[in-house]
C-alpha cells in the first residue's frame, strides 16, 4: 500500500514538473531583446555582429557615429517608421538568425524597435545598446563623424 502510494506520487510529481516545463520552456526560449554596454558592443562587434544606428541624419551628424556601424533611420521625425527601413535593414541582417545590434541616441526607440523585429518579424538574436550614443559618449567612447 505504501509502495503504491509513493509510485502514484511519483507520477504526480513528473507530471507536474512535465507540465511547468511544457508550460514555461517555450516562453523561456522565446528570443529576448538583449542589453550591451558599450564593451559588449565592441566585442559583439568584434565578433561580427552588425551594428546599426536607426536615429536620423541629423543626429548622426551632431555627435557623429559609432564606428563600423550601418546608418540605417528607422523612425521619422513624426514617430512613423521609415518607409525605406525594412527594406535596408533585411539587407544589412540578411537571415531572422543573423545576430544584430541596434543603438540610438539613448535606448528607448532600440527597445521598441528590437522587440518589434523580434515578436512580429522573427529575428532571435537581436540586441541593442542599453543607453545608446549617450551612454557610449558618457563612457569615454569615440565616434566618428558621419559620412553620407
Amino acid at each position: 500500500m505504501l509502495e503504491e502510494r509513493l509510485h502514484k506520487m511519483a507520477i504526480h510529481f513528473f507530471t507536474s514538473i512535465m507540465l511547468v516545463v511544457m508550460t514555461f520552456g517555450g516562453q523561456a526560449m522565446a528570443a529576448q531583446l538583449g542589453q550591451a554596454t558599450p564593451d559588449q558592443l565592441l566585442t559583439a562587434q568584434a565578433d561580427g555582429v552588425v551594428i546599426i544606428d536607426i536615429r536620423l541624419e541629423d543626429e548622426w551628424r551632431s555627435t557623429g557615429i559609432i564606428n563600423g556601424s550601418e546608418t540605417i533611420t528607422a523612425f521619422m521625425a513624426n514617430g512613423q517608421i521609415h518607409p525605406e527601413f525594412i527594406t535596408k535593414f533585411q539587407t544589412a541582417v540578411p537571415t531572422q538568425d543573423t545576430p544584430v545590434m541596434l543603438y540610438c541616441r539613448t535606448g528607448n526607440r532600440t527597445t521598441t524597435l528590437g522587440n518589434a523585429l523580434i515578436q512580429q518579424l522573427g529575428y532571435n538574436q537581436v540586441s541593442h545598446l542599453s543607453h545608446g550614443i549617450t551612454g557610449w559618449v558618457g563612457t569615454g567612447q569615440d565616434t566618428t563623424p558621419y559620412k553620407p
